[in-house]
């Protein structure tokens, strides 16, 4: 369930491909952007300026660039989240087998000028390939499409319509580049667990293609820890899902006989514990909810909000824009932040931390049964917030604990 671009002769080039005409994108600073995702610069080779508009990338410890290149098509949100998604594949799982330190990862993905591709369709994508992309670059490319992959927080998200593929194929980028290189146990253990799955009803594919088994099987993996599954999405690249195409409890079309983390635990105890000797178990990164959001967040599952199966696994978040708008954590020891509307945040279990803009002295703080009201004295900035079950503030200046 992807393309998969890679450098034309070899990771380091041979005498004999270096004759061929083929460029790179150098270092572009992205540091002056609030965001971190600025526009091309006019200077870059032509090539990704046909087929290009915005950049961004993650630093790996070597101080080389993972980069990530997006089409017109992809919203600044949808960039910010498969940098998020990138950021979570990459991040520290101290004490786990294959994961406690992953800098080897990221330096092995820089070195090897790993890409991801963000195409607006897949013909987009095939146009870009006979338009010379393919053997034109250095790079190592993954793709990912605007249609399969919603920003949290946006409308598509929070109707549970389009499976989020950014998890799977942002994956296979890593796999490749990354863990390949590195971890040559955890792929042996990718090709056992992926046997064993086999032999209990998982159908593989490409189909003439084993050798790609246990990384398609990996990326289906994730997909069922996150539950992005667990309640059948309605659209699959902007093509609407059939009833009986899913069958039930079943993901990936039917193709995997688990659909959530508790079936995946249950039925298939090795690719379970595959995963949690690399993946934290909650996601590590802070998604920035679109400006234009409007209405209630919740972390906290909810079995009739679907969108909740997702967001049941973030520690973090944070509001953006202007809109009145809610925000509540989960049992996790949740970091928020509001917005400069009236927001109300519910921390409910853990410690909780809600952020604010300015120094302590520009708010006014009170107490008011079972919630605490924040009120910003500065106009336009983080409005009057309604704090229930936060047991810290954080302002510029420090951190207090929530008053009683």
């Amino acid at each position: 369930m992807r393309a998969k671009f890679g450098i034309v002769c070899c990771l380091f080039l041979s005498a004999s491909c270096q004759t061929r005409e083929q460029v790179t994108l150098p270092l572009i600073e992205i540091s002056s952007s609030p965001d971190g995702i600025v526009s091309l610069p006019d200077d870059v080779p032509s090539l990704f300026k046909e087929h290009f508009v915005s950049y961004t990338h993650v630093l790996a410890p070597n101080g080389k660039p993972i980069r990530i290149l997006a089409q017109d098509g992809w919203t600044r949100d949808q960039i910010k989240h498969g940098r998020n998604v990138l950021e979570y594949i990459l991040a520290d799982h101290p004490g786990s087998a294959y994961g406690d330190d992953k800098s080897d990862i990221a330096n092995a993905l820089s070195d090897r000028k790993a890409t991801m591709v963000f195409f607006n369709t897949e013909a987009a994508l095939e146009e870009a390939m006979k338009g010379g992309l393919e053997n034109g670059t250095d790079l190592s490319m993954q793709d990912l499409r605007a249609n399969e992959s919603p920003a949290v927080g946006d409308a598509d998200y929070m109707d549970h319509v389009t499976r989020d593929a950014a998890y799977e194929e942002i994956w296979h980028l890593v796999h490749d580049y990354g863990i390949k290189p590195t971890r040559p146990e955890m792929i042996a253990e990718m090709r056992r667990a992926n046997d064993a799955a086999a032999a209990n009803g998982w159908r593989a594919w490409p189909d003439d293609e084993p050798h790609e088994h246990p990384n398609e099987y990996t990326g289906v993996l994730i997909d069922n820890y996150l539950d992005l599954w667990a309640v059948p999405p309605t659209k699959y690249e902007a093509r609407p899902i059939e009833s009986g195409e899913i069958p039930s409890g079943h993901s990936h079309f039917g193709r995997y006989f688990a659909n959530s983390r508790a079936a995946l635990k249950e039925l298939d105890p090795s690719g379970y514990a595959l995963l949690e000797k690399f993946f934290a178990p909650s996601l590590t990164y802070t998604p920035e909810l679109p400006a234009d959001f409007d209405g209630a967040f919740s972390m906290t599952f909810d079995p009739d909000a679907p969108y909740t199966h997702k967001t049941r696994y973030l520690v973090n978040a944070r509001l953006t824009g202007t809109n009145d708008s809610n925000l509540t954590g989960n049992a996790y020891d949740n970091v928020l932040a509001g917005n400069s509307g009236d927001n109300l945040i519910d921390g409910r279990g853990g410690e909780d931390t809600v952020i604010f803009t300015g120094p302590t002295n520009d708010y006014e703080i009170e107490r008011d049964g079972d919630t605490l009201k924040v009120r910003d004295r500065v106009e336009g900035r983080d409005g009057t917030d309604s704090l229930r079950n936060v047991e810290a503030l954080t302002f510029s200046d420090q951190t207090i604990s929530s008053p009683e």
